[in-house]
């Protein structure tokens, strides 16, 4: 497990470009609490620097290391997740996110989705939605300056072929996996259960049969919410209703 002493020198980096002011006495005082043992200051600072409005990865990791070590596993799972949404390239984020999951009680298995599918649920963790997006402009206008060339007949037609292929195929990858990563951001909601355990029923109600025991740490995909219950689907493809009291939206 790293503990945030491990990012001494990216926070100095971030004291002075993410933090300002009297936040950066909270960002100090949070690593210093930490650093000291004492969690339930450092949530308290890390939480304020969020509710400041400074959603940087940097400080939902510390968060998540700060909760794991509080024992609250869920909290801890969801902040690594918050802090891997905003920079999906964030490796200790990502490091940790699996180290905690080990702690977890429920080991529910994933339904398989297929070796090509694996492979482009890869490509679209592997890059904020923004880098795509930026890699699709940037092989747009290098089709454009290719075309040209073509028509103009300057420089060697087979090589200029080969670099339209090239970037035709980056520029519609590009295209795609930006429209499903901002897709999945958009309409897919996620959450974590945050409490001990929790009943999944067949129903939104204590009336309803139950149908599975979750516990603390469970992660699952939100499909729909009636009255105070939430419809959640397990990696396995099992479905349920359970309190919305009981966990936190990723």
């Amino acid at each position: 497990m790293k503990s945030s002493k491990f990012l001494f020198l990216i926070l100095m980096v971030l004291s002075t470009s993410v933090c300002f002011g009297s936040n950066n006495d909270i960002w100090t005082k949070a690593n210093t609490a930490y650093d000291q043992g004492d969690f339930s200051s450092a949530i308290d600072g890390y939480r304020k620097l969020l509710e400041h409005g400074h959603r940087h990865p940097a400080v939902y990791y510390n968060l998540g290391n700060a909760y794991f070590k509080k024992g609250k596993i869920g909290l801890a799972i969801a902040a690594y997740g918050h802090s891997l949404k905003i920079d999906p390239s964030f490796k200790l984020a990502r490091e940790n996110l699996e180290y905690v999951r080990k702690f977890t009680v429920d080991k529910v298995e994933e339904k398989a989705k297929g070796f090509l599918l694996n492979i482009w649920y890869g490509l679209v963790d592997l890059l904020p939605a923004e880098a795509y997006f930026a890699m699709t402009i940037i092989a747009y206008w290098t089709l454009c300056t290719i075309i040209t060339f073509l028509m103009i007949g300057h420089g060697r037609k087979e090589f200029l072929t080969y670099l339209l292929i090239l970037f035709s195929t980056v520029f519609i990858l590009g295209i795609a996996i930006s429209r499903f990563a901002v897709n999945e951001t958009q309409n897919t909601k996620w959450g974590v259960i945050v409490v001990p355990s929790v009943e999944l029923r067949e129903g939104p109600g204590e009336e309803f049969e139950k149908i599975f025991t979750g516990h603390e740490g469970l992660e699952f995909k939100i499909l729909s919410q009636r009255q105070d219950y939430y419809l959640i689907e397990l990696g396995n493809g099992l479905k349920g209703w359970i309190p919305v009291t009981t966990l936190t939206e990723i």
